[in-house]
């Protein structure tokens, strides 16, 4: 806020804008149909540090390419109050150099792309590319005015790939439409970083975050320059019919490729909640793991309250129908708090409470004989178990950077307790520090022989989703942020 407030006495002192400067680079073609992208850089980013990556745009675009780079933001921070007179300069300035045409796209990294992707909706701007950002969560593809290129790196621990899956996600709603892909193609580039779509030293806000890459700058500005070529080709239909059809290829392409390493995290946070019917696949899961050779014999359902009071009132239950013992359990899901959507917050839920039936009160309802090995099943057990679950899912190249670089995930014993608000009070334990990051479950569980709630037992546990989350983006960094 305080920083907000202090860009805004500022930019009273001057027209917004004024301040702001952009660099002009010609293209490198002599000849051929014109187009220009705008850089908007990230936050505390300077202009010129996207002079490499405009570069191999321009090297890889059969396009007459300009650039212009906008910088000396107040405060070396892109912002909405002087976006608008940036990106008019900009075209005014081209214009000048002697582009022809009016085919501007607005290319913005970070916090540059959230600020972009506002303003160019109602702009001289017939296309936006993201760099390491993405449209607001709200905001569908489809009713978004503009073709919009989300480009991401695959080991970005600003805007991180379980952020950036998100967005495939909404593409692959779109799919059926025969031009989604094009459009509003969501891509993936394997073993680049955040500060890879900019040169140089990078602000302590990027470093902080940002996970190690496993390319070269140089190769990732290749890597860039090619699908931001492909997405202008397409998006200005030319220049040649062959260009066209070769650059639809290449996206087609990128997409599947993107998509090995969207899936399997779509997948593993898809058991986290199903949503309409309101369902915890992990949670039915974790029902079954407590009944354990008596899951065969049970169906298991399992509601998610919508709020943490109707959850602290909503009770687990056994009851028969005509052909089956169904165990009826409830569950909250917890995620960090994030209004704003900042990219660096996880994803995955911060802890899954379950209130099941413990296998005694199961074995009683069968009337069959006790297993006490499936009876000591522990909320600990079902952690190890969403570890493993993250694990398997996981692509062969995570397994092995979490194997050799990654700090582990470990699990310590539950603290139970006997009263249930004792129970609801106490949260799931989440400690990071440099060595990892180390989760301790709250359990509760009620005696069969118990006057009150008989047989029940709650967990507080580990998503799946946030253990893979861990394997995959925040065990990778050297040091808790």
């Amino acid at each position: 806020m305080l920083i907000l407030l202090g860009l805004a006495f500022l930019l009273s002192l001057s027209s917004p804008g004024d301040a702001v400067t952009s660099l002009i680079v010609p293209p490198i073609r002599p000849s051929g149909e014109e187009a220009a992208v705008i850089f908007i850089p990230g936050a505390n980013i300077k202009g010129e540090a996207y002079l490499k990556t405009a570069a191999a745009i321009q090297n890889a675009s059969p396009l007459r390419l300009w650039v212009a780079l906008t910088g000396n933001y107040s405060l070396e921070t892109p912002n909405p109050v002087e976006l608008p007179k940036a990106v008019e300069n900009a075209i005014k300035q081209l214009s000048e150099a002697g582009m022809k045409g009016d085919n501007y796209t607005g290319i913005a990294h970070s916090l540059g792309g959230v600020f972009l992707s506002t303003y160019a909706k109602k702009s001289q701007l017939k296309a936006v590319i993201l760099l390491g950002s993405y449209l607001s969560r709200e905001t569908s593809f489809k009713d978004y005015p503009l073709p919009v290129l989300t480009l991401s790196g695959e080991l970005d621990g600003q805007a991180r790939i379980t952020r950036i899956a998100v967005e495939y996600k909404k593409l692959e709603d779109l799919i059926k439409s025969p031009d989604a892909v094009f459009r509003y193609p969501v891509i993936n580039i394997p073993k680049i970083n955040h500060a890879q779509f900019a040169s140089g030293v990078m602000p302590p806000a990027v470093t902080k975050y940002d996970l190690t890459p496993e390319v070269t700058e140089d190769v990732a500005h290749v890597l860039i320059g090619k699908q931001v070529s492909n997405f202008l080709t397409v998006t200005f239909d030319g220049p040649s019919a062959m260009d066209l059809l070769e650059a639809k290829g290449a996206i087609v392409d990128s997409f599947v490729d993107s998509g090995k390493r969207f899936e399997p995290l779509l997948f593993v946070k898809s058991m986290d909640e199903v949503p309409i019917i309101r369902s915890s696949p992990w949670s039915i899961l974790c029902q079954e793991v407590m009944a354990g050779e008596l899951a065969p014999k049970i169906k298991v359902d399992n509601l998610v309250a919508p709020t943490e009071t109707v959850f602290v009132v909503s009770f687990p239950s056994i009851a028969k129908n005509s052909t089956d013992l169904v165990v009826k359990t409830k569950s909250f899901i917890q995620y960090d708090s994030n209004p704003l959507d900042i990219s660096t917050t996880p994803e995955s839920p911060r802890e899954v409470d379950v209130k099941c039936k413990s296998y005694e009160a199961i074995q009683s309802a069968l009337k069959v004989s006790a297993n006490l090995t499936a009876a000591n099943t522990t909320c600990r057990d079902l952690n190890e178990l969403a570890l493993n679950i993250a694990y398997l899912n996981s692509r062969s190249e995570a397994q092995q950077r979490y194997k050799s670089k990654g700090r582990p995930l470990s699990f310590q014993d539950d603290v139970t307790y006997t009263a249930g608000f004792e129970w609801a009070e106490k949260p799931l334990k989440l400690v990071e520090d440099d060595s990892g990051l180390h989760v301790q479950s709250v359990a509760l569980r009620v005696p069969l022989h118990s006057p009150v709630f008989p047989g029940d037992f709650y967990c507080k546990v580990i998503s799946p989703y946030r253990a893979m989350e861990w394997i995959n983006v925040d065990s990778l960094r050297t040091h808790k942020p």
